[in-house]
């Protein structure tokens, strides 16, 4: 599953722990609230940023510009075939609820290489696969 731009630049802004409205203020120079409502709007994906707009998104993140804007189709289909991120069945899904959003956290995580998101979100998958009941009949 390939992530939508308003989902890249949601993890992106995350990972570096600033907030919608600190992020859309410092962004595109404006108050708190205005950088907030524009950040939340292109988050929900209402709202197509503009070139310039991710300039400085981009700018604030500390990342190129292309790492805003997700992968064409034409990209797509002139890379090699592989097999990425976690393959899990849909029987060990329905065991663990909450494991299939993780596991797609994880992979979006993978592909915008983040190790330090990688290693909370496998945090979380570890205790979510230790701690629910599911768990507990398979290790008995």
């Amino acid at each position: 599953m390939e992530m939508s731009q308003p989902e890249i630049i949601q993890v992106l802004r995350r990972r570096t722990g600033l907030n919608q409205g600190t992020f859309g203020s410092r962004s595109f120079n404006t108050s708190f609230e205005s950088g907030r409502t524009k950040v939340k709007k292109i988050e929900l994906g209402k709202q197509n940023p503009t070139y310039e707009d991710l300039k400085k998104m981009a700018a604030v993140l500390g990342v190129s510009v292309g790492t805003l804007m997700p992968e064409t189709d034409v990209e797509a289909n002139q890379t090699t075939p592989s097999m990425d991120g976690v393959l899990i069945t849909n029987e060990v899904l329905k065991l663990f609820p909450g494991l299939e959003t993780y596991v797609e956290m994880f992979n979006n995580a993978a592909k915008l290489g983040d190790e330090e998101l990688i290693d909370y979100i496998s945090e979380k998958i570890a205790a979510l696969l230790t701690t629910t009941e599911a768990a507990k009949a398979v290790n008995q």
